[in-house]
């Protein structure tokens, strides 16, 4: 009787297994006809542990659940871009651009950036792109130009400069931040300066000390010049920087006329006022007349005038004096004919 019970219970616990085993089996083979069905047209069927894609669009999600139950997910076709690299197409969920990059095993680094927002909504063929973000640092060794200071000194006259000191070029290390996306360089900072070797500056003494000029006869004659950077530049005697045109050099010597006499250009005789060769020095020229060693010096004047000189001697200009005696004085002297206009 007893092995009649047992024989009973064991039945049940054999029919009850073989149950579960029917309706396992007819999960998975729905699952394999499937898949089966739709292999013999298409074979870009994806499987995963939780996903399975379907040539269709569609995607079978498992629950996970103990009823086994699957949801139907439709998926949809989008363009990625990684980089440099060409778009590719993807089947992923109908999710966001962060669930299509995850299913697509594309992982974002630190610095990368999305074309779209992360929670954006993909559609079919919708284009993501991925820029591939990086820093790099660059070190470069350059130069460090030294800087100048003038200091005066009345050992040298107006105009004179030397130099004391020389300068000397100093060392420094820069490094530069670079951000890189797809593998160029579109932006560079300076991050940071460290100075190997300091410059040493150049030191310029300037001339303060006045010359002894001496005039014969006061010449008040005064005039702005248009002359601006000129041929040259020399220091008049007032100590200012004035630029000329041309430099005639040759022998100077002095005349007297009466008073009230008339000039070539029809202009009376005064101080400031000196007979020049007309082809040389046009009439009208504003000129400034010194000796090349600067201790006499005319000073600023007019070339209005003309005389013999120009066909009897080698003299280059005379210059007017009120007296004879002040022309005697003069005599003939080599001097320096600044053009100005």
């Amino acid at each position: 009787m007893a092995n009649t019970e047992n024989q009973r219970s064991a039945v049940k616990i054999i029919t009850a297994i073989a149950a579960a085993a029917i309706v396992w089996t007819s999960v998975f083979s729905v699952s394999a006809q499937v898949i089966s069905d739709e292999n013999s047209t298409n074979t870009d069927t994806k499987v995963s542990d939780e996903l399975l894609v379907l040539p269709n669009g569609d995607a079978i999600v498992s629950n996970d659940s103990a009823d086994i139950d699957l949801n139907i997910v439709p998926a949809v076709s989008v363009d990625i871009k990684v980089g440099t690299n060409a778009y590719k197409k993807y089947d992923v969920p109908r999710s966001t651009v962060k669930d299509a990059l995850e299913h697509a095993n594309i992982k974002l680094g630190d610095y990368d950036t999305v074309d779209k927002s992360l929670k954006a909504k993909v559609k079919e063929n919708t284009k993501i792109k991925v820029n591939r973000v990086s820093f790099t640092k660059v070190t470069k060794t350059k130069k460090v130009m030294y800087k100048t200071k003038k200091k005066k000194t009345s050992k040298l006259f107006e105009g004179q400069t030397k130099v004391k000191t020389k300068g000397k070029k100093g060392v420094k290390k820069v490094t530069y931040t670079q951000k890189v996306v797809n593998g160029q360089v579109t932006k560079t900072i300076v991050s940071g300066t460290k100075i190997i070797k300091k410059s040493k500056k150049k030191v310029v003494l300037v001339g303060t000390k006045r010359k002894n000029y001496r005039m014969l006869v006061n010449n008040p004659t005064s005039f702005k010049t248009k002359s601006k950077g000129g041929a040259g530049t020399f220091f008049d005697h007032n100590g200012k920087k004035v630029a000329y045109k041309k430099i005639v050099t040759g022998p100077a010597t002095a005349y007297s006329a009466q008073v009230g006499a008339y000039t070539a250009v029809g202009s009376r005789v005064k101080i400031g006022g000196v007979a020049v060769n007309p082809r040389q020095i046009p009439y009208g020229s504003k000129v400034y007349i010194e000796t090349p060693d600067k201790k006499l010096v005319y000073g600023y004047a007019v070339a209005n005038d003309t005389g013999g000189f120009v066909y009897t001697s080698s003299t280059v200009v005379d210059l007017f004096y009120p007296l004879e005696s002040t022309c005697n004085t003069w005599g003939r002297r080599t001097v320096n004919i600044y053009v100005l206009a």
